[in-house]
């Protein structure tokens, strides 16, 4: 059925589209300010995707700290964290009357720890995500390479998926700079 395939793909598109408008508005709306609160942003980004593909049964269990972060953080966390929760609306219940997603972006001393995971079937056997060669490999490789990020996968058949991303205090709000310099 290739139009669904079509319908999927533009509804993953739209929803990288809303990320990165929401990312805008969030600097525009913060003037002069080079950083975005990312407990904020990430509520913001949970919002729209389960307004867009809200599922009856489902729900989202969220909570976030306040903690601000430049745009090499923000950016690529909001796309994972898009990416992750469409990924769960669409296909972590199939077959299942409904189910919790959680998205929690938690703060200690040493970082900001981003959890965003699901009760419901898992991946299959074999499968692991992000799939290679997909645009949400290329999100997670600039997760991992400009916000420094640590990025963890867990996930069983038949016991959902889980997604930890680990970002240092001393890279939240680091300059645009590469490594190195």
């Amino acid at each position: 059925m290739p139009d669904n395939a079509t319908d999927e793909r533009l509804d993953r598109l739209a929803g990288r589209v809303e990320a990165l408008a929401l990312l805008y508005r969030s600097l525009s709306a913060e003037g002069a300010s080079e950083s975005i609160d990312l407990g904020v942003y990430l509520s913001e980004i949970a919002t729209a995707v389960m307004h867009a593909h809200a599922v009856e049964g489902i729900h989202l269990d969220l909570q976030v700290d306040t903690w601000p972060v430049s745009i090499n953080v923000a950016m690529p966390a909001g796309l994972v964290v898009n990416e992750l929760l469409t990924n769960a609306l669409k296909h972590a219940f199939v077959g299942r009357d409904g189910g919790t997603i959680s998205l929690h972006s938690l703060v200690d001393e040493s970082g900001c720890r981003v959890v965003v995971g699901d009760d419901g079937v898992g991946l299959p056997a074999g499968v692991t995500w992000p799939k290679a060669g997909k645009l949400g490999a290329m999100i997670v490789r600039s997760l991992r390479e400009n916000a420094r990020a640590r990025v963890e996968v867990d996930s069983k058949p038949g016991e959902g998926l889980r997604v930890v991303i680990f970002f240092a205090r001393a890279d939240a709000l680091a300059s645009d700079a590469p490594r190195g310099e």
